[in-house]
């Protein structure tokens, strides 16, 4: 009887040092990633295929810096135009952080986005038609559809747990 006692004793320490080790192993997994995305700030309408920002534009992209100063960032992507590199620039110079190119067409760059970042915040800066595409990519839904030539204040914060889209939350600036 005690033998069995005993063996029944050890078989539940065991069972419940198994769930402990389990729940542990999820815990550790579970890595939350950030990705902000935003269209460029206002441009200047002077004709040119890469015109820089307006003043309402340098000053939205000095608000932008602003509205996520209590933001811990890691990476900044831009496409190559003056006009999105100029939007990320105050916080590139306030953060020290360098912006990283990425082509907005490349499917592959959405794709390896939350995978080549986990557990990171990043802000990605595109165009009226190529952001709400790659939103959309990245939450896999159709839901957003291409902004207006007069639209710049849209910012999408997704977060993700591990790989999983646990939020997509969309605001105005």
């Amino acid at each position: 009887m005690k033998k069995s006692i005993l063996v029944l004793f050890f078989c539940t320490l065991f069972s419940f040092a198994q769930e402990t080790t389990v729940t542990d192993s999820v815990a550790e997994k579970n890595v939350i990633t950030k990705i902000i995305l935003l269209r460029h700030a206002e441009k200047e309408k002077d004709g040119s295929k890469d015109p820089k920002l307006s003043k309402q534009g340098m000053l939205r992209a000095e608000k932008l810096n602003f509205m996520l100063s209590d933001f811990s960032i890691d990476k900044l992507f831009s496409t190559a135009y003056i006009r999105t590199q100029k939007t990320l620039g105050a916080i590139s110079q306030s953060r020290n952080i360098t912006i990283s190119n990425y082509e907005a067409r490349d499917k592959n760059f959405a794709e390896q986005l939350v995978r080549n970042e986990m557990g990171k915040t990043i802000i990605v800066a595109g165009h009226s038609n190529t952001i709400p595409a790659l939103v959309n990519v990245l939450i896999k839904e159709d839901k957003y559809k291409d902004l207006s030539e007069e639209e710049y204040g849209k910012l999408w914060i997704l977060t993700f747990s591990n790989e999983e889209l646990i939020d997509c939350s969309l605001f105005n600036f």
